[in-house]
C-alpha cells in the first residue's frame, strides 16, 4: 500500500475510540433547539412515554417543565425520582439525585437541560458530567440542550445576540451521543407561542421578548442549529462510506494555546474548522520557562481542559523559542494548518527575536498555512516579557547589581586617568556581561542602561551632564546601549536553555530511577517505601497509595498500605475515583473543594486501588510536573497489577497442584489402599472363626497378614501427609546436631521387618562429623531408599550404604540390585505420583518425591542414576558445618 492510500492512524484510532464509546456505557440521546420554548422537553417526553409502552423502565431525573400544561401532562404515568435538597446560603435548592439514579439503575432516564449548573456542594459543578458518570454506568440517557450552549458556538451567539452565555457544554460531549434530535419551528411560530404564554409567564415572557427572543436573533440562531444538525449527518454520512475511496481526510490542525484566556476562543474557532474539514487537530502548548503564577497556571489547566473536551490532542513540549517549537511539533504531527491569535507587538523583543510570533512563524512555516485569529474585544498585552523582572528575580539581584556597578564604577575612576573614557566603556561591557551569567532578564537590562547613564554622566566629556558633543561618542554610547542589552539578553536566554534542559534531564533521571525501582525492587512495598517520598518531595505533596482487598473493595483508613490521614470527605472522594475509574478531587471537575487529589491505579484489566496526592501549598501543578505524577502513577499501576497477577499465577499453580493431589487420592482409594484395606477386613473376619482360631498356624499366618497390611497402609498414609504438608508448605524444620551412624542405624531399625531377605551393607568413612539436621524427617528419607530398593530386587540380594565425607559434604549413597530406572525414565523419577511403567504394584509414586523436597529443605541434593554392574543408584549430598563448640570444654 502506497503512503498516498495509506489510512490516517489517527484517524483511525479516533474511529475505533468513537466506536468503543458507543459501544461501552449507555446511550444518549439530545434533543437539540435553538432556543427555550421550542419543544425539546414535550418532545422527549413523548420519546419516553413511547419507550415505557415498549415496556422499557424509564424514570424522570429531572424535568423542568416551566409551568406549561402541555408539557406537565406528558408527567403522567412516569416514574419521577426524588430530587436531593441541598442548603446554600440560606437556601434549599434542588438537583437531580445522582447516587439515587445510579442506585435506581434504569434502562432510560430523563435528564433535561443539559447545560445547567448544579447548586454548590453537588458532586460535579455541571449536570452534563452527572450525565456522563450515569452513561458510564450503562444507563441509558435522553436529554435536552439549546445550541447557544454549545461550547464552540457561545462566542458566535453572544456576538449575535448581545448576551452572555454563562453555561456551556464541550462538543465532546455531543460527540458521545447516538442520536442528535433537531427540534425545529419557524421563528414567526415561536413569537406567537411566546405571546400566548406557551414559551415563559408574566414578567419573564415580556424580558425575553424585549431582549432575546428577537425574529432577527431567532433566525440566526436557527440557521446555527440547522447547520450544526446538518454537519454532523454529513460526517456521519462520511463514516459510512469505505475508507479505500476519496474520502480520506488529508488536513490536520494545530493551535499554540498558552495561559491567556483568548485561547479558549482560539480553540472553538480551531474546533469548528476541523469539523468542517473533517479534520483532526492538535492542540500544542509550549513551556518556555518562565513562572507562571497560580491564576495563569489555573487559566492554562482550564485552557488544557477545554482542548481535551473539544477532542483536540493535546501536547506539551518545553522550548525557550516559541516559533521553532511549533515548526517542530507541526513536522512531527504532519500538520498542514496552524492557528495562532493575532500576537501584540513587542518592538524591542520583536527586533532582538528578529521579528514578531507570527512574522517568523509565516517565514518559517514552508508548506504549512498559517491562521491568524483576531481577539473580539481586542489583545491583551502579554505581561509574560514583563513578570520576568517581578517573579522570577526579586529585589536581591537588583540590589547586588547596584553594588556590582559601584564597583565598576570606582574600577573606571581609577582607569580613566592613563587609558581613557573609552576603555572605561569596554570595562563597563564587559561587567554587564558577567552580570548576565548570574541574574535574570531584569538585573540583566537594569544593569546595562544603568552602566550606560554612568559612563556618559561621570566619564564623556562634557563631565556631570548627559550631552555629548562628538558624534562619534553619540554613537559609541547609543552602540554600547544596544550592544549591552542584546549580549545581555542573549546570554540569559543561553542560561534559560541550560536551566530548561538541566530540569528535563533531572525529570528524566527521576523517572529512570523510578523505573529501575520498581524493576529492582521485587513486591510493591519495597519500591513504594522509596518511590512515594521522593515523589513528594519532587511535587512538595504527600502521596499515598490505598489498595483494594480481595473482595474488590478499597481498604479503610486503618487498612491501607501506608498511614495517611484522611477524613470522610477525603475517603469519599478516594472511593468515588475507585469505583468510577476516573480522577477526582483538587484541581479536577469531581468534589474540586477537596485538598486530596485521587487519581485510579488502573492497570490493564482492572483498577487496582487509588493513588492520594495532598499537595502541600494551593499553587497547581504546572504541566510537565503533571506529566511526571501520571507517568509515575502509570508505572505504578504496572508494576501492582504483574504483582497481583504473579501471585494469582502461584495460587493457581497451587491449586492446580492441589487438584491433581486430590484426583490421585481418589484414585489411591479404589487401588493403592484397598489392598490392605482389604486384606485387612478379611484377615480379621478370618480370625472370627472358630476353625481357624482352633488352627495354631493358620491363625500365626492371618496375624502376620494383618500386621504387614496395617504397615503398608500405615506407610502410605505417612507419605501422603508428608507430601501435603510438604504442598502447603507448613512443614519446617527441627535441627540439631546429629551422628549419620546413628541415623543410618536408627532407619535401618525401623525398616528391618522389610529387609529380612536382603543383605544389608554398611560402609562408613573412620571419622565422619556431626551434621545439622532434622533427626526424624532424614531418617525418613533413608527408610524409603532403603524400603525402595528392597522392593526391586531379589531376593536374598545386597542393599549396600556408602556414608563419607568429600569437600565440606556428607554423601549418604544407597545401591540396589534391581532392574534399575530406563535411561530415559531418570529426569522424571522424582516428580510426584510418578512411577516407572511396568513395575509391581503397590506405593503412590510419592515416596522419591518426598525425599527430594526434604533433602532439598536441608539444602542439599538427591540424585539417581544406573550401576555398571545392574540396579539403580540414589546419592544423597548434604553440606556439613563445623559444630558448635561445647561449653567448658
Amino acid at each position: 500500500m502506497t503512503d498516498r492510500f495509506r489510512p490516517n492512524p489517527d484517524e483511525l484510532l479516533q474511529n475505533i475510540n468513537k466506536q468503543q464509546n458507543k459501544k461501552i456505557g449507555g446511550k444518549l440521546r439530545v434533543f437539540l433547539g435553538m432556543s427555550p420554548g421550542v419543544g425539546k422537553t414535550y418532545s422527549m417526553l413523548l420519546a419516553a412515554r413511547q419507550r415505557l409502552a415498549e415496556n422499557v423502565d424509564v424514570v424522570i431525573g429531572v424535568v423542568e417543565t416551566h409551568g406549561r400544561e402541555e408539557t406537565k401532562s406528558l408527567l403522567n404515568g412516569i416514574p419521577v425520582l426524588s430530587r436531593k435538597k441541598i442548603e446554600y446560603k440560606g437556601t434549599t435548592l434542588e438537583e437531580m439525585d445522582l447516587d439515587e439514579v445510579l442506585k435506581r439503575k434504569p434502562q432510560v432516564v430523563l435528564v433535561d437541560e443539559l447545560a445547567h449548573t448544579n447548586a454548590p456542594g453537588s458532586r460535579h459543578p455541571k449536570r452534563y458530567q452527572d450525565v456522563l458518570e450515569i452513561l458510564d454506568q450503562g444507563i441509558d440517557v435522553y436529554t435536552t440542550l439549546n445550541v447557544q450552549h454549545l461550547d464552540s458556538r457561545k462566542e458566535s451567539v453572544e456576538r449575535i445576540a448581545q448576551v452572555k452565555i454563562q453555561e456551556t457544554v464541550p462538543d465532546s460531549v455531543l460527540d458521545r451521543a447516538s442520536q442528535v434530535e433537531l427540534i425545529d419551528i419557524s421563528p414567526y411560530e415561536l413569537l406567537k407561542r411566546l405571546k400566548e404564554g406557551k414559551v415563559y409567564l408574566g414578567e419573564r415572557a415580556v424580558l425575553a421578548a424585549e431582549n432575546f427572543f428577537k425574529e432577527g436573533t431567532l433566525t440566526a440562531l436557527r440557521e446555527m442549529a440547522l447547520r450544526f444538525t446538518a454537519e454532523r449527518v454529513d460526517q456521519q454520512l462520511r463514516e459510512l462510506v469505505d475508507k479505500g475511496d476519496n474520502w480520506s481526510a488529508t488536513e490536520r490542525l494545530m493551535v499554540a494555546i498558552s495561559h491567556s484566556p483568548y485561547s479558549q476562543s482560539l480553540l472553538r474557532a480551531t474546533r469548528r474548522l476541523a469539523y468542517n474539514l473533517e479534520a483532526s487537530w492538535v492542540a500544542v502548548h509550549i513551556d518556555t520557562g518562565i513562572s507562571l503564577s497560580n491564576e495563569d497556571q489555573s487559566q492554562l489547566s482550564k485552557n488544557l481542559t477545554l482542548a481535551r473536551e473539544l477532542g483536540a490532542e493535546v501536547v506539551n513540549t518545553v522550548d525557550t523559542d516559541v516559533p521553532s517549537a511549533l515548526k517542530r511539533v507541526a513536522k512531527q504531527k504532519g500538520v498542514t494548518q496552524i492557528i495562532i491569535g493575532r500576537p501584540a507587538r513587542r518592538w524591542v523583543k520583536d527586533y532582538i527575536e528578529g521579528g514578531s510570533l507570527l512574522d517568523r512563524l509565516v517565514r518559517e512555516s514552508g508548506s504549512v498555512d498559517v491562521h491568524v485569529i483576531r481577539h473580539e474585544t481586542g489583545a491583551r498585552k502579554d505581561s509574560t516579557f514583563l513578570r520576568q523582572f517581578i517573579l522570577q528575580t526579586g529585589f536581591t539581584q537588583y540590589y547586588h547589581v547596584f553594588w556590582m556597578l559601584l564597583l565598576l564604577f570606582g574600577l573606571g575612576q581609577s582607569l580613566n586617568s592613563f587609558l581613557g573614557y573609552r576603555t572605561v566603556g569596554f570595562v563597563f561591557l564587559a561587567g554587564v556581561l558577567g552580570i548576565s551569567l548570574f541574574t535574570n532578564v531584569g538585573p540583566t537590562i537594569f544593569a546595562a542602561i544603568a552602566s550606560a547613564v554612568v559612563w556618559n554622566y561621570f566619564f564623556i566629556p562634557p563631565l556631570y551632564t548627559f550631552a555629548i558633543n562628538a558624534p562619534e561618542d553619540i554613537m559609541m554610547c547609543l552602540a554600547y546601549l544596544l550592544v549591552a542589552i542584546v549580549m545581555g539578553l542573549s546570554a540569559t536566554r543561553l542560561r534559560n536553555q541550560e536551566k530548561i534542559l538541566r530540569e528535563r534531564e533531572d525529570r528524566a533521571n527521576f523517572l529512570y530511577e523510578i523505573t529501575r525501582e520498581i524493576v529492582a525492587g521485587g513486591q510493591s512495598k519495597t519500591f513504594l517505601d522509596k518511590i512515594l517520598p521522593r515523589l513528594g518531595q519532587l511535587l512538595n505533596a504527600n502521596c499515598n497509595i490505598y489498595l483494594k482487598d480481595d473482595l474488590g473493595k478499597l481498604k479503610p483508613k486503618g487498612e491501607s498500605m501506608y498511614h495517611f490521614p484522611m477524613d470522610e470527605k477525603d475517603w469519599a472522594v478516594a472511593t468515588w475515583a475507585f469505583e468510577n475509574k476516573k480522577r477526582a478531587g483538587w484541581t479536577t471537575e469531581t468534589l474540586p473543594m477537596t485538598k486530596l487529589l485521587c487519581i485510579p491505579l488502573r492497570g490493564a484489566n482492572e483498577t487496582l486501588g487509588v493513588f492520594a496526592f495532598r499537595p502541600s501549598t494551593s499553587r497547581r501543578l504546572s504541566s510537565e510536573q503533571e506529566n511526571v505524577l501520571y507517568s509515575v502513577v502509570r508505572q505504578i499501576s504496572v508494576a501492582i497489577e504483574q504483582e497481583v497477577l504473579s501471585q494469582r499465577a502461584r495460587d493457581s499453580e497451587r491449586l492446580k497442584e492441589s487438584e491433581a493431589l486430590h484426583q490421585t487420592l481418589l484414585n489411591s482409594i479404589s487401588h493403592e489402599l484397598r489392598t490392605p484395606l482389604t486384606a485387612i477386613i478379611g484377615s480379621a473376619s478370618a480370625l472370627t472363626d472358630e476353625k481357624t482360631m482352633a488352627d495354631p498356624k493358620r491363625r500365626t499366618t492371618l496375624i502376620q497378614n494383618l500386621t504387614q497390611s496395617g504397615d503398608r497402609l500405615n506407610w502410605i498414609v505417612a507419605n501422603l501427609l508428608d507430601m501435603t504438608r510438604l504442598s502447603s508448605g507448613v512443614l519446617a524444620l527441627h535441627r540439631d546436631w546429629h551422628d549419620p551412624r546413628e541415623l543410618i542405624s536408627s532407619a535401618l531399625k525401623k525398616v528391618q521387618e522389610h529387609t529380612q531377605k536382603n543383605i544389608i551393607k554398611i560402609e562408613e568413612d573412620s571419622e565422619l562429623p556431626l551434621v545439622n539436621i532434622d533427626f526424624g524427617f532424614m531418617e525418613h528419607v533413608i527408610c524409603n531408599l532403603v524400603i525402595n530398593g528392597v522392593t526391586y530386587s531379589p531376593q536374598n540380594t545386597e542393599i549396600k550404604i556408602n556414608v563419607s565425607v568429600e569437600r565440606g559434604f556428607l554423601y549418604i549413597v544407597v545401591e540396589d540390585h534391581g532392574p534399575g530406572v530406563p535411561e530415559e525414565q531418570l529426569p522424571y523419577i522424582f516428580d510426584k505420583f510418578y512411577r516407572v511403567p511396568g513395575t509391581p504394584t503397590g506405593g503412590l509414586g510419592l515416596g522419591l518425591s518426598i525425599c527430594k523436597s526434604i533433602v532439598e529443605l536441608h539444602g542439599g541434593t538427591i540424585k539417581a542414576d544406573n550401576r555398571l554392574e545392574g540396579g539403580a543408584r540414589f546419592t544423597i549430598s548434604i553440606p556439613t558445618q563445623s559444630p558448635p563448640e561445647v561449653p567448658g570444654g
